[in-house]
């Protein structure tokens, strides 16, 4: 192996670029950027090699930040679809979606106990795995972890910026059982679906969720709550879009209320204000029949926040163009969820 290394362990080396950039053995790129920096990203170009001999080179982008413009965040909550295991090379998929979308911290949801890690392990990254369907994916540093429990399936961590920033940052994944929807597609009236809603674990861990925010909300610190509700919003269902909605106009929908309650304020409603033209629907882009009937279309991913921040944009993401189930193997967005992403800045 070359340099000593292990097998299987490649070498680095600086074959180019930025003058103030060095290259360790490891890959490690290090160096004083220029204090005024141009418009564009400055270029390394690192020389490999690795165990059996073989070379290449790559051109790494290093964007240089003036360190008196404002701080952003591009923030998302993305349900993997039982960690992609349904969709040929989901993992490079994954990958080619958070740095193509420039994402910053990720708040991800089934991901068999694994997939958070193995993404920051391929990226350099950062991650919070949890044992079951949680994680948080982040390009900084995270610290004062917050793990999971029965009682409220979410994870929280300090997102740590350069100056000396924190985030705090909540991801979550509430119950699926009795879904909303379907209660309401099989004929149940408002006040049936609403009765047992409420009387649902969801409603119970929302209720957590939201005391446990709320705790955060009250240090004042910036905060970002990024997860997979399993509810629809009481912003979306309104008189307006009932003909969506198998007919049932303004609903209170508990999940969503209670965090508003704790102060949080929903990032793509915020954007988009008309849910009858904007409807944000993260579920489902692939499931489009629920047996001989239509699947029930829904926002149920969110990204909210409090705090010292300011919302610079809100959307849903989807990649390419996705074929519907059964046939969904082969598409390039590995998931049967939409994600939603919303960029802050501090």
């Amino acid at each position: 192996p070359p340099g000593g290394q292990r097998p299987g362990i490649a070498s680095y080396r600086k074959a180019g670029g930025a003058a103030w950039a060095s290259v360790a053995a490891d890959g490690t790129i290090t160096g004083t950027a220029p204090a005024a920096p141009g418009k564009n990203p400055e270029l390394v170009v690192v020389g490999v090699k690795d165990s059996a001999g073989a070379t290449d080179t790559v051109t790494v982008l290093v964007p240089v930040v003036d360190p008196a413009a404002r701080l952003r965040l591009k923030a998302a909550s993305w349900n993997l679809h039982d960690a992609g295991s349904g969709y040929t090379d989901a993992l490079e998929k994954q990958l080619r979606v958070v740095l193509a979308q420039g994402l910053d911290v990720i708040a991800l949801q089934e991901t068999a106990g694994e997939r958070a890690r193995t993404l920051a392990e391929a990226l350099g990254w950062h991650a919070y795995q949890s044992p079951g369907s949680v994680g948080i994916l982040s390009r900084h540093p995270l610290t004062d972890v917050t793990a999971p429990t029965a009682e409220l399936p979410a994870a929280a961590a300090t997102v740590q910026l350069p100056g000396g920033r924190g985030v705090r940052f909540w991801a979550a994944h509430l119950d699926e059982t009795g879904y909303g929807p379907y209660a309401v597609q099989d004929g149940g009236t408002a006040a049936q679906v609403l009765a047992a809603e409420n009387a649902s674990l969801r409603v119970r861990q929302a209720k957590a969720l939201a005391a446990a925010v709320r705790a955060d909300v009250a240090r004042r610190i910036p905060l970002v709550l990024a997860g997979a509700l399993s509810s629809p919003s009481h912003l979306d269902w309104t008189a307006a879009t009932a003909a969506a909605h198998g007919g049932v106009g303004a609903f209170d929908w508990p999940v969503t209320a209670a965090l508003r309650g704790a102060g949080l304020t929903d990032t793509f409603r915020e954007e988009y204000r008309d849910p009858a033209k904007a409807p944000g629907t993260t579920w489902s882009p692939t499931r489009k029949r629920r047996g001989d009937r239509p699947e029930p279309q829904d926002r149920i991913d969110y990204v909210l926040y409090a705090g010292a921040l300011k919302l610079v944009e809100a959307h849903t993401l989807v990649a390419d163009w996705p074929q519907p189930e059964p046939n969904s193997a082969a598409d390039e967005w590995p998931s049967d969820t939409a994600a939603a992403v919303a960029t802050f800045q501090l």
